[in-house]
Formats: C-alpha cells, sequence, structure tokens
C-alpha cells in the first residue's frame, strides 16, 4: 500500500519511529543503525518514550549517506506525540498544546502517534485540532483502531500525514517507510512523501509476545 501525497523523484526511504534499549525497545543505536543499512533505508529517528539518551548516542553514526534524526516519544497527558527533530527532553504530563509548544521552542515539529489507537495512548480528534506538524496514518504496531486510514487521511486536509514502525523489535523496523528527497523533516512538513506499509496483524502480535517472553527471561 503507497500513499503519495505529491509525485516527485524519491531518493532514501526513512523510518522515523524506532525504539531502543533506552526505553522498551531490544537492541542499542548501533545494532537499530545496522539493521535499517541492512535493509536498504537512508535514515531512520529514533524515538524512545520519554527518553533522549539513545537518540542523541544514535547520532554518532549519522553520516552523509545514512540520516540520524533524533527525536522522543513524548507522553503527554492527552495521549502520546512524537517530537522529531529534538536533542533535548520535552516534559511529559503536558497538554498536547502546551507539549507542541515546547515541541517548537526546541526546533522540532510534532507528530500526533497513533492517534486513534484502541490499545495504547493516542491523542484522538485533537490530532486535527492541537497544531500538529503530522499526523501518524499509519503505525507497525496498532491492531485495532477507532478510525481507520482512509478516514483519517480525509480528515487531514492541510495536515500531511506520516508512517512509522514503531518498531521494538530489530525485525520490525522498516515495516512502515516513508520516501522522501532532501532534508526529510522539511519533506515531512510539505507532505512530500510516500509512505509504504508492510504490515499484518498477525505480525503485530506475534511480535508482541516475543517481547513479552523477552521481558520474563
Amino acid at each position: 500500500m503507497i500513499l503519495e501525497a505529491l509525485f516527485y523523484n524519491s531518493t532514501m526511504l526513512y523510518d522515523i519511529h524506532i525504539h531502543s534499549r533506552y526505553s522498551d525497545g531490544e537492541a542499542g543505536p548501533e545494532e537499530i543503525i545496522k539493521r535499517a543499512k541492512s535493509l536498504g533505508l537512508g535514515g531512520i529517528a529514533l524515538t524512545d518514550h520519554d527518553e533522549i539518551k539513545g537518540a542523541l548516542e544514535a547520532l554518532k553514526y549519522d553520516s552523509p549517506d545514512f540520516k540520524v534524526i533524533p527525536g522522543i516519544e513524548v507522553s503527554s497527558l492527552d495521549g502520546h506525540i512524537l517530537a522529531i527533530g529534538v536533542q533535548e527532553i520535552v516534559p511529559k504530563c503536558l497538554t498536547a498544546e502546551e507539549t507542541i509548544k515546547r515541541i517548537h521552542d526546541i526546533g522540532g515539529i510534532a507528530v500526533a502517534a497513533h492517534p486513534f489507537d484502541r490499545l495504547r495512548s493516542g491523542v484522538g480528534f485533537l490530532a486535527f485540532e492541537a497544531g500538529f506538524d503530522a499526523v501518524e496514518v499509519y503505525n507497525g504496531h496498532t491492531i485495532m483502531s477507532t478510525m481507520t486510514s482512509s478516514e483519517m487521511l480525509k480528515e487531514l486536509e492541510k495536515i500531511p500525514a506520516v508512517g512509522g514502525s514503531d518498531a521494538h523489535l530489530l525485525c520490525e523496523i522498516g515495516s512502515v517507510v516513508m520516501d522522501m528527497e532532501g532534508d526529510p523533516i522539511d519533506s515531512i512538513m510539505k507532505g512530500r512523501v510516500k509512505i509504504s506499509v508492510n504490515i499484518s496483524k498477525a505480525k503485530i502480535l506475534l511480535n508482541h509476545f516475543k517481547r513479552r517472553m523477552a521481558r520474563r527471561k
């Protein structure tokens, strides 16, 4: 499945929603980047839950042929928000509007993460009302949603749509990627993206089971 917001000659694939062992992922930044490169990705955003250390460590591996974008998945009072392009902590437990303002103040962009996920905290209809820079329409961990991707796209109007794997395991990286040209943050802001999705509910459930078993060891 591909969402084409604007046709252009693309150059790189990005996965902008990945977790490391600095929060609840299985791997460290170096392992994550090696995996992403092996899949042919041109860059990633590392977005641990309320933690920036992994993203800052990942920046050591930024290079002309592989872009590392630091980020955080912020636990706001209203739901999870991706802060993309930031290098410092965004406080949790603020309202969505306050969180977005903090992200903008430190030079990042704010993305509504899995906004209508039935099992995980999303901002719901605030995704269309609170001033987000983009909305995560496709998420590699969403099993059940109160609004379909097609319904979200109809509501977005001028807000760009994005997607990310939400990978917690190395095998999940690249399940949702965006094809972008030039600066990835600029491409997101302008809606110059193609989103490619390769996920299934069966795989999501299987990987969830693997993570739970790994935590028990």
